[in-house]
């Protein structure tokens, strides 16, 4: 690599030299990238995981100011989501609801959509993954 510095002394190398010479210095090149891609790999997944542990811990929860005289009307109080341990009955409720959100997304009577099957996706889904499924789920629309 040192005759390399010399312009004067590349004229003077053999081609097999030079071949050699372009080797190391492409070697070294890509060697190179890959470990300060790597690197940087495996700082973007440590932060990532950091982020993702903050995530997890449990946030404060919001408290609601009482209402003043000058105040408008309070909104009227959202039911939450059902829960693992709701008894079975809010089966056909949870049915019911994400009959009506399908049916008022798709623009539908509700009457006119059957819930034929309803399973929970495990893990965390990617972008990627869910627009997959919507292209999946419009495709068999007709």
């Amino acid at each position: 690599m040192e005759r390399f510095a010399d312009p004067e002394m590349i004229q003077g190398l053999s081609n097999s030299e030079l071949v050699q010479g372009a080797l190391i210095t492409t070697l070294m090149g890509m060697g190179t990238t890959f470990v300060v891609l790597t690197l940087l790999w495996g700082i973007i997944a440590f932060v990532s995981k950091l982020i993702n542990k903050s995530e997890r811990k449990t946030a404060p929860i919001p408290t609601v100011a009482a209402p003043t005289a000058a105040s408008a009307p309070a909104p009227a109080p959202v039911m939450a989501a059902p829960t693992a341990n709701a008894p079975a009955e809010t089966g056909t409720e949870l049915i019911a609801v994400i009959a009506a959100a399908i049916a008022a997304m798709e623009g539908v009577s509700p009457n006119n959509l059957i819930v034929r099957k309803i399973s929970r996706i495990s893990g965390n889904s990617t972008s990627w993954s869910r627009a997959g499924a919507s292209e999946i789920i419009d495709s068999r629309k007709f």
